[in-house]
C-alpha cells in the first residue's frame, strides 16, 4: 500500500498527467486571493511577489490534500477541473487589470502595461509549475533563496515619518509656533508642566489658539498640519507636542499605545491648570490634533477633558486613526479625517471576520477610489499589502495628508 501511494505521489507531481483537482483548485484560490483589489495602485514587483507567494502556497496545500486523498480521479476529471480553473485565472487577470486602471485613474497614476501583466502571470506560473513538477528541488531552491535574502538584507531602522514628509514647513520660518517638550527621564507630568511653562513664556496665553498636537511614536508632527493651523489662525497660534517614545510609530503601536494617551492627558491637564485661571473670554481656543497613532492619544485627551474640564475644549481633529482605536462618537466637537484610499484606517485583526466600521463623525478626504466588497480573510490580506505603499503617494492618497487637515471640517451629510 505504501509503495502504491508513493508512486501515485510521484505521478501527481510530474507533467506525465494532468494535475490533481485539489492542486488546480487550491492554486486558483490562492491566485484569486492575491489579485483581489485593494484601494491603492499595486506595482509590478509587489504584484509578482504576492501572486507567486499565494499561488505557491496553494500548490503546496493542494499537493498535501492530494497526497492524503484516498479517492482516485480519472484523467478526464483532472482535465476538466484544470481547464475550468485556467479559464477562471484568465478572467481574473482581466478583471484585475481593469480594476487597477480604475484605481490609477482615480489617483492620477499611469495605467498598467504589459510588464504588470507579465509580472502577474509569468512569475506565479513558473513557480507553481516547478513546485508541482519537482517539489523537492523547488523546496531546496526556495530555502536557499530565503537564506540568501536574509543574509543580504541587513537590519535597518524604519524610516522616520518626518523624512518622508514635505520639506517645507512654516515652523522653519517661525520656530516659536511649534513648541516641543523634552521627556527625558522625568515622566510625563513633569515634562508636560515644563512644556506649558515654555508656552506661557512664548506669549501663548495671548495667542488666538493653542493646539495640542499628539505626535507619532517617533515624536513626529506632520509639518503640513502645522502649516494648516498657521494659515487657519494667521500665525496667531501655538502648537504643543510632547514626544512619548523614540521608536517608529508602528513599533509604538504594537508595543505600548497607552503611552500616547498618557502623554496627551498630561499635557492637557497641565494646560487646564493654567487656563482655569484665565477668564473665559480671554482664553485661547484649545484644539486637539493627532495623526495616525497620535490620534489615539488625542482622543484619550478629549475624553479626559470632557470629563474634567468640558468647557475648555473647542475642537478635536483626528487624522487617519488606526481602525478601532478611537471612540465611535464624541460629546464635543470632533472630526475624524480619513483618505478614501488609506489602508491604515481600515486595518485591524478583526477585519479577518468583519468589515471595518468607521466612526460616526468620519469625513472622507482625497480622491474617491473604487471600493471592492469586503470578503473574510481576503480583504484583510489586501489591506495588509496596501500598508506597504501607504506613504508612497501624494497628499490625499493613502496615508498622506495635507494642510487642509487643520481646516474646520464641513458638516457630516445625513
Amino acid at each position: 500500500m505504501g509503495s502504491y501511494r508513493d508512486a501515485r505521489w510521484l505521478r501527481d507531481s510530474a507533467f506525465g498527467s494532468w494535475p490533481h483537482p485539489a492542486i488546480s483548485i487550491a492554486v486558483t484560490l490562492g491566485y484569486l486571493t492575491a489579485l483581489y483589489p485593494g484601494t491603492l495602485p499595486r506595482d509590478a514587483t509587489t504584484t509578482a511577489i504576492l501572486t507567486t507567494a499565494l499561488s505557491a502556497l496553494g500548490a503546496v496545500t493542494g499537493m498535501m490534500l492530494a497526497h492524503r486523498s484516498r479517492r482516485r480521479t480519472d484523467e478526464q476529471a483532472r482535465r476538466i477541473v484544470f481547464g475550468s480553473c485556467l479559464v477562471m485565472l484568465g478572467g481574473a487577470v482581466g478583471v484585475a487589470v481593469w480594476w487597477q486602471n480604475l484605481i490609477r485613474a482615480a489617483v492620477d497614476a499611469a495605467p498598467v502595461g504589459f510588464g504588470w501583466c507579465a509580472a502577474a502571470t509569468l512569475a506565479p506560473a513558473v513557480v507553481v509549475s516547478a513546485i508541482v513538477a519537482a517539489p523537492r528541488m523547488a523546496a531546496v531552491t526556495a530555502a536557499g533563496a530565503l537564506a540568501l535574502t536574509a543574509g543580504l538584507l541587513a537590519p535597518a531602522d524604519a524610516v522616520a515619518d518626518e523624512q518622508r514628509s514635505a520639506v517645507s514647513s512654516s515652523t522653519r520660518h517661525d520656530p516659536g509656533v511649534l513648541l516641543r517638550g523634552d521627556l527625558g527621564d522625568r515622566g510625563f507630568d513633569r515634562a508636560a508642566v515644563e512644556l506649558v511653562q515654555k508656552w506661557t513664556e512664548s506669549e501663548g496665553l495671548s495667542a488666538h489658539a493653542v493646539v495640542v498636537a499628539v505626535p507619532t511614536g517617533s515624536g513626529w508632527v506632520d509639518p503640513t498640519a502645522v502649516d494648516g493651523f498657521v494659515g487657519r489662525f494667521a500665525g496667531d497660534v501655538r502648537i504643543l507636542a510632547l514626544p512619548y517614545a523614540d521608536v517608529p510609530s508602528w513599533q509604538a503601536f504594537v508595543s505600548d499605545r497607552s503611552r500616547a494617551a498618557e502623554s496627551a492627558i498630561a499635557v492637557v491637564s497641565a494646560l487646564a491648570t493654567t487656563l482655569d485661571e484665565v477668564p473665559e473670554h480671554e482664553r485661547p481656543r484649545l484644539i486637539l490634533h493627532g495623526q495616525s497613532l497620535g490620534a489615539v492619544g488625542a482622543d484619550a485627551a478629549r475624553v479626559w477633558l470632557e470629563n474634567e474640564h468640558s468647557t475648555l475644549l473647542d475642537e478635536t481633529v483626528l487624522v487617519a486613526p488606526p481602525a478601532g482605536t478611537v471612540a465611535p462618537a464624541s460629546r464635543t466637537a470632533r472630526a475624524v479625517l480619513a483618505n478614501s484610499s488609506d489602508p491604515v484606517v481600515r486595518w485591524s485583526v478583526s477585519e479577518l471576520w468583519r468589515p471595518h466600521r468607521a466612526a460616526e463623525d468620519t469625513h472622507t478626504r482625497g480622491p474617491r477610489v473604487p471600493d471592492a466588497p469586503w470578503l473574510p480573510v481576503v480583504s484583510f490580506v489586501q489591506t495588509s499589502i496596501d500598508l506597504l505603499g501607504a506613504l508612497d503617494g501624494a497628499s490625499g492618497i493613502g496615508h498622506r495628508y495635507g494642510s487642509d487637515q487643520a481646516a474646520p471640517p464641513p458638516p457630516l451629510r445625513n
